[in-house]
């Protein structure tokens, strides 16, 4: 039979051996690395600091170990008596120590988070005074499992599956692959006190109704289901990295000029739904991520199909908008823009119109236009009264070169006006006819012919002061084309 005293050794060596594999199997400690421990006074951190302390120097372990530990006083003398602890242990194995004190309320939101983003944040810090390269946490296998089934339960997406990493550096996970029984067990056979925190117990914690109630009755129902979750963040967290760098060279290919601002709709088109599917859950969480869900990206995918402008709400306030082949995500509702009410234009003579200069000059010639800010017309089609305004219902126009007229929102589909756009688009109109989509259009009345006897130079520009006509230039061809 084997004597309680001997199953003790056995747990403690099993338990230095777990953390020592696992340190040398994914590098946790590269050569002359140092590294701080992140101490509460718990079973599981002591544990770490003891191993830690044991491998200081040694193949696998850190060059030199440091301690931190984070005193948020939430609950009054019990965390001083936690501080008091890890000062004794530290003491006794000769491990340097710092105390953080981070007091963190308990009103104001989810207390938990808020501690573990005080005390990520002081570890950054003391590392950084320390050198530490490393940071080491005494999470365990329990805490892995809680991990996924928390996100998974909140988030879902392959990041619930990975979990946490052993090794992603500055922080590392000696622990990892050990049960929570393993390091209580580890610290009675070392004769190791340890504080329990009755915070952790709080039932309205999310986490506490895992780790009390859902993962004993999964280990009931399927024994190993804690270490077989291991084993599957593991290699969710294998193959997260590897479809990291596919999305990364999608990404390339697929993102639009000016950041990751847009996207183009016909390089989404061309990728593997699957590929698709998670470019576009990264896009989200990188730049929208109250929006990240699977079903924020089937919403996104449905957009690339429709032809023109659209979009689809997508929680969180955020919307994805699609404009021709361009797709974007927004925040909020967008403000409608107030359109100028119309100004009378006379020939020669110019207006403001919003934030646009807009002239008509009779000239002597023609020559090549640049059609993003000038149109030449025969004067004949400027013969009624002209005006500079935006769209109106029923407007149509007959495009240069064209046999007939068009509407002039199909017009303006065509030439990717933007459908919030579409309302302010500067138009000249003479006689109830729309002459001059501008800086993009010219309409077929005013062609110039072998049979024009004067002809306007139409112009447009931006600002509070526009710009001198140019009046000038050389009567290059028999007609506008």
């Amino acid at each position: 039979m084997v004597s309680s005293g001997e199953k003790g050794a056995r747990g403690k060596a099993l338990l230095a051996r777990k953390a020592r594999g696992l340190a040398a199997r994914e590098g946790l400690f590269p050569p002359g690395s140092r590294a701080l421990a992140m101490v509460s006074g718990g079973q599981d951190s002591l544990a770490l600091l003891n191993i830690l302390a044991g491998l200081t120097g040694r193949p696998a372990g850190p060059a030199f170990i440091h301690a931190l530990h984070v005193n948020h006083h939430l609950r009054g003398s019990e965390s001083d008596g936690d501080e008091a602890l890890v000062v004794r242990a530290c003491g006794e194995l000769g491990v340097s120590l710092s105390i953080a004190h981070r007091p963190i309320t308990k009103t104001g939101g989810n207390v938990q988070e808020r501690a573990r983003e005080a005390r990520r944040d002081t570890a950054l810090q003391v590392a950084a005074e320390q050198g530490c390269d490393r940071i080491a946490l005494g999470h365990t296998a329990d805490d892995q499992a809680e991990t996924m089934l928390y996100r998974l339960g909140r988030y879902g997406g392959m990041a619930s599956f990975r979990g946490m990493l052993p090794c992603d550096p500055p922080w590392v996970r000696p622990l990892l692959e050990s049960r929570r029984a393993e390091t209580a067990a580890y610290c009675r056979a070392q004769g190791l006190e340890f504080a329990d925190d009755v915070g952790n117990a709080y039932p309205g914690y999310a986490r506490t109704a895992l780790r009390e109630q859902v993962l004993p009755a999964w280990e009931t129902a399927l024994p190993g289901a804690v270490e077989a979750a291991g084993r599957a963040a593991a290699v969710a967290a294998e193959m997260e990295r590897l479809t990291e760098a596919l999305v990364a060279e999608a990404q390339r290919d697929v993102l639009l000029p000016g950041g990751d601002a847009a996207a183009s709709a016909t390089g989404l088109l061309a990728l593997e739904p699957p590929l698709r599917r998670l470019l576009l859950h990264r896009w989200l969480e990188g730049r929208a991520r109250p929006a990240a869900s699977r079903a924020s990206v089937l919403a996104l995918e449905s957009l690339l199909q429709v032809s023109g402008s659209a979009e689809r709400a997508l929680g969180g306030g955020w919307r994805g908008v699609k404009c021709y082949d361009e797709v974007s995500l927004v925040h909020g509702r967008p403000r409608p823009h107030p359109v100028p009410a119309p100004v009378q234009l006379a020939v020669p003579g110019r207006v403001f119109w919003g934030d646009l200069w807009v002239s008509a000059v009779p000239v002597d010639r023609f020559r090549a236009p640049d059609i993003s800010r000038e149109a030449f017309v025969d004067a004949r089609s400027l013969a009624a009264e002209v005006e500079v305004r935006g769209p109106q219902p029923g407007d149509r126009m007959r495009p240069l070169g064209s046999s007939g007229t068009r509407k002039l929102k199909d017009i303006l589909v065509d030439l990717r006006v933007p459908a919030d756009a579409r309302a302010g688009t500067p138009l000249v109109a003479s006689g109830g006819r729309v002459l001059w989509v501008c800086g993009m259009l010219v309409a077929e009345e005013g062609r110039i012919t072998r049979q024009t006897t004067g002809i306007v130079r139409l112009a447009l520009s931006r600002g509070l002061t526009g710009e001198v006509p140019d009046e000038t230039g050389e009567h290059e061809g028999d007609g506008q084309r």
